[in-house]
């Protein structure tokens, strides 16, 4: 019984020395970079929920059967709440495509609304922002044009969302 316990503390020491040595701490005394990992681990999940209650909210009120995949790209927006701007992949009958949601979220009233859910375009088999070397040419251009369609959307959204800016400030005289 004796080596057991002796095992036992040596492993308990081994264990408390690293963590000490690591700058491990129990606590709220995190440091900056824990913070932010638990910070972008947080927004992560948060961007994942909108994206699933995006998929569920079209499939409710289109009679679809979409399957949320992943996020590709998220973007919040702190208003009254936090406006979620996501493009998200999701799959009907096997084929994946590429859809553009807006999801408002005001968790300390239980409530969320999609503000937007349309088809950006369809999705080869790993959309990332470079191609590889590997990759066919058609699947290459077919890749380069959906990131063209999707900077682009970027961009008139940016232009009508200055738009009204302007306007709004032009009135004021």
């Amino acid at each position: 019984m004796m080596p057991r316990r002796a095992l036992l503390f040596a492993a308990v020491l081994l264990a408390a020395s690293a963590a000490a040595v690591s700058g491990f701490h129990l606590g709220g005394d995190e440091s900056g970079l824990v913070r932010g990992v638990l910070a972008a681990l947080r927004e992560r999940a948060e961007a994942v929920d909108a994206a699933r209650f995006a998929v569920a909210h079209y499939n409710k009120n289109q009679g679809a059967a979409l399957e949320f995949t992943r996020v590709l790209k998220s973007k919040r927006q702190v208003v009254t709440g936090t406006l979620h701007d996501l493009i998200l992949e999701a799959a009907d009958a096997g084929k994946k495509s590429v859809y553009r949601a807006k999801v408002w979220v005001k968790p300390w009233e239980d409530f969320k609304s999609v503000v937007e859910f349309r088809l950006v375009g369809d999705s080869e088999s790993e959309p990332e922002p470079s191609v590889a070397s590997d990759v066919s040419s058609g699947q290459a251009i077919a890749k380069l044009s959906l990131e063209a369609d999707i900077v682009q959307e970027e961009a008139r959204l940016h232009t009508i969302e200055n738009d009204g800016l302007s306007g709004d400030f032009t009135s004021s005289s």
